[in-house]
């Protein structure tokens, strides 16, 4: 259940019976004109509530967070970076807040993988404390979309409102998808753009990096479903709720 709209007697009740916190994580960014600024925190808040849905009591689904590390896109209008220190200490402080209602587990349900290192330095930082940061970032999805996939990577690591994103969002937030503004952008990666550190606008004048032509609702739909179980499964076995 949402803590959000709880009253009090219900969130006594909520955080009495729940094993696992989970937290949306998103961020604020442009992903092209097909897409709006809050692409990874919708998509947070829809998948998590998913998860929420399928464990009921066992879970407490908290508000969203639409704030990450977005550095490489931060000359992009719109972009909102809080880096990964303040959100590293963010996360931290959630899940110590969580600890004193009786849970010790918080799992961030993240679509934005900037914020990957928040969450290691988070997690690291809480293990010491008896406390466990769960990181959840699309599991189950890497082999689907490979097979799913028509158009061609950007880049062998780096793509971001492409044809996968935006069939996410086509499933998931489909009110707030723009296909017929969708445009394919490949451009030249500069050299060691693998080893140092660029600014996306130091050679992209979008933020797509991909082709978001080819998505679609169905490609979406087995991308979520098939990360669903895996999300399910990995707070199974890690709290042994049965559901």
């Amino acid at each position: 259940m949402e803590l959000e709209v709880c009253n009090e007697q219900q969130a006594i009740k909520l955080l009495s019976e729940a094993k696992v916190a989970l937290l949306p994580l998103g961020a604020t960014e442009p992903h092209g004109n097909h897409l709006p600024l809050a692409t990874d925190t919708l998509l947070a808040t829809e998948f998590a509530k998913r998860i929420d849905q399928h464990f009921g009591e066992e879970t407490v689904l908290l508000p969203t967070i639409p704030f990450g590390q977005v550095w490489s896109l931060q000359h992009f209008a719109g972009a909102i970076d809080i880096g990964t220190e303040l959100l590293s200490e963010l996360l931290t402080k959630i899940a110590r807040n969580m600890r004193e209602y009786g849970v010790d587990t918080l799992a961030v349900i993240n679509t934005h993988f900037g914020n990957f290192d928040a969450m290691k330095t988070a997690a690291r930082a809480l293990k010491a404390e008896g406390v466990t940061l769960i990181s959840i970032t699309w599991p189950g999805t890497r082999n689907i979309a490979l097979q799913l996939q028509e158009s061609a990577s950007p880049h062998p690591s780096f793509m971001h409102a492409d044809e996968i994103e935006t069939s996410l969002a086509c499933y998931l937030i489909p009110d707030s998808v723009d296909l017929d503004s969708a445009q394919a952008n490949y451009p030249e990666f500069p050299p060691h753009f693998s080893s140092v550190p660029f600014h996306w606008t130091e050679f992209s004048n979008t933020a797509v990096l991909g082709d978001p032509t080819k998505a679609s609702a169905e490609k979406g739909e087995k991308l979520v479903q098939a990360s669903l179980e895996a999300a399910i499964q990995i707070i199974t076995d890690f709290k042994g709720i049965r559901k």
